[in-house]
């Protein structure tokens, strides 16, 4: 029998109670995964703290929503909580079951549309799934085909088995003004390395500047740092979670 360690039962216990969740200090809170040396805060955890600190329904837009459930850390909150927004996916097999994900669910609108630096179309870099393949490798893609190849490795035929799709590109802003949306409580990007351009397209001083953003970090390389110098120019805190980024203003 595995022995569960102090920090391990604290956890558990904050993600169980919501008062706790939501009033622990950050830095209290942060601790209890371990740090460098600890499992690390995960996306999940990080936005039911959100939800439980909020006590409202919160207006959220998530870009790079797969199929609204594999992997996803806001779903369970939209449903549970009543969250109102819009989530984005652009490859048509991933929008379909984002659409079918979210049917019945008021206040969701589901759109289908990359976004990127200019309106139009771009050629979206995605995987041939097989059954052998992982199941993540469904919704490996990206506008940028050298952080598909990232998964080489794992999937050493990935390169005959790129598959280029032309998709939808609005900029955020115009995703915004087509959805009605002047206030956003939470922005999450997965966009597979494109999340950095992203970023800048927020207007920092507009009402609609998030007050919480999660983004993925590990594949940005060199624009990571980019974008954190982007975010604390602009008075966010930055907690690193993993794969992502959380940044919030106080």
């Amino acid at each position: 029998m595995v022995k569960a360690n102090p920090r391990w039962v604290a956890r558990n216990v904050v993600r169980r109670v919501p008062p706790a969740n939501a009033h622990m200090p950050l830095n209290m809170w942060t601790s209890l995964w371990g740090g460098a040396n600890g499992p690390g805060i995960d996306a999940v955890s990080i936005v039911k703290r959100i939800a439980d600190r909020a006590g409202r329904p919160l207006t959220v837009v998530q870009i790079g929503a797969n199929d609204g459930e594999m992997g996803d850390p806001i779903h369970d909150a939209i449903v549970n909580h009543g969250w109102r927004g819009v989530v984005v996916e652009p490859l048509p097999h991933l929008f379909t079951a984002l659409a079918n994900s979210y049917r019945g669910v008021p206040g969701i609108s589901c759109e289908r549309t990359a976004i990127g630096t200019e309106e139009g179309t771009a050629t979206m870099y995605a995987v041939h799934w097989k059954p052998s393949d992982p199941v993540w490798v469904i919704g490996l893609s990206s506008l940028r085909r050298e952080v598909v190849l990232e998964s080489k490795e794992l999937i050493p035929d990935i390169e005959d088995r790129i598959e280029e799709i032309e998709v939808p590109v609005m900029r955020l802003e115009t995703l915004l003004v087509k959805h009605g949306i002047v206030h956003i409580d939470l922005l999450q990007v997965d966009t597979e390395g494109f999340d950095y351009e992203i970023i800048r397209q927020i207007d920092f001083g507009s009402p609609w500047a998030p007050r919480h953003l999660i983004y993925e970090a590990c594949h940005l390389g060199v624009d990571l740092e980019k974008a954190r110098a982007l975010l604390r120019d602009a008075g966010y805190k930055i907690v690193p979670a993993g794969y992502d980024d959380y940044a919030f203003r106080p």
